[in-house]
């Protein structure tokens, strides 16, 4: 029976050493003192001690009365398990970072080779919303002629205030859709229209794409994953950036179609 045990033992990760003491404990169950351990043992002492540390940290043997005593076989099965299953974590982890980036890196160059197209030329993923803010600021330093901007409640406004006065001052025109029904909301859309910004608010009560529109040529945005409110916070994809004409046109058409439609704050 050792012979079996001692392998799978040693297939979960204990040394030949600590199988063996934890057998001869096993046959023991007053236990017995580290010393009697490593008088016994017919390994040497350095590889005992090595074992017996081994084993109380795996919780295979218990210390009592300066003793050491074989744990329960159920006990510390579980806790292999569950340091296992730790490990194995960590493991998949690991992996799934290796393999989201390695795709990442390859990819791009497959279908590029393929398509004649970087998958980037269409749509560049940003990785947080603080990154798309930044871009959002980036895109209204570029503007030229006109910047349409689609929001809710346009709670992002003072991050890109700044930016905005300095682009009306050199002529750019903004059009701004928005939802003004809470104070907060109602302040930022008159201090908006104060820069000089056309705000309207949308017919609708809720629309799943938010997005800043630059001349034409460049679009931060975001598609929310829900199409109307359901009484909690929606969750969202991952914004992103385009200057793909297909893309852009599909945003800006929409964006038209509301505004037509929409009144005045």
């Amino acid at each position: 029976m050792n012979d079996e045990a001692q392998k799978l033992m040693e297939e979960l990760g204990f040394s030949r050493e600590g199988c063996a003491i934890y057998f001869s404990l096993l046959e023991k169950p007053s236990g017995e003192t580290i010393e009697q351990i490593l008088a016994h043992s017919s390994f040497s002492s350095r590889e005992a001690e090595r074992a017996v540390k081994e084993l109380v940290e795996k919780g295979i043997v218990r210390v009592s009365s300066n003793k050491l005593e074989a744990s329960e076989p159920k006990q510390f099965v579980a806790r292999i398990q569950d340091m296992r299953r730790t490990e194995m974590s960590r493991d998949l982890d690991a992996l799934n970072a290796k393999s989201t980036r390695l795709l990442s890196l390859l990819e791009p160059q497959y279908w590029e080779l393929r398509l004649g197209v970087k998958p980037e030329d269409i749509l560049e993923p940003l990785p947080t919303l603080e990154e798309m803010e930044v871009r959002t600021v980036r895109v209204i330093a570029n503007a030229l002629r006109k910047v349409s901007i689609s929001a809710e409640t346009f709670s992002w406004f003072g991050k890109v205030k700044e930016e905005i006065y300095r682009a009306i001052e050199r002529g750019v025109k903004f059009r701004l859709l928005m939802t003004a029904k809470e104070s907060d909301a109602v302040s930022r859309a008159r201090e908006a229209k104060g820069l000089g910004i056309e705000v309207r608010q949308p017919k609708e009560d809720w629309y799943p794409v938010r997005g800043t529109l630059s001349d034409d040529k460049e679009l931060v945005f975001l598609i929310w994953a829900t199409n109307e409110r359901d009484g909690r916070r929606p969750k969202f994809f991952r914004p992103h950036f385009t200057k793909n004409n297909g893309m852009i046109r599909v945003f800006s058409d929409a964006f038209d179609k509301r505004w037509s439609d929409a009144g005045p704050i």
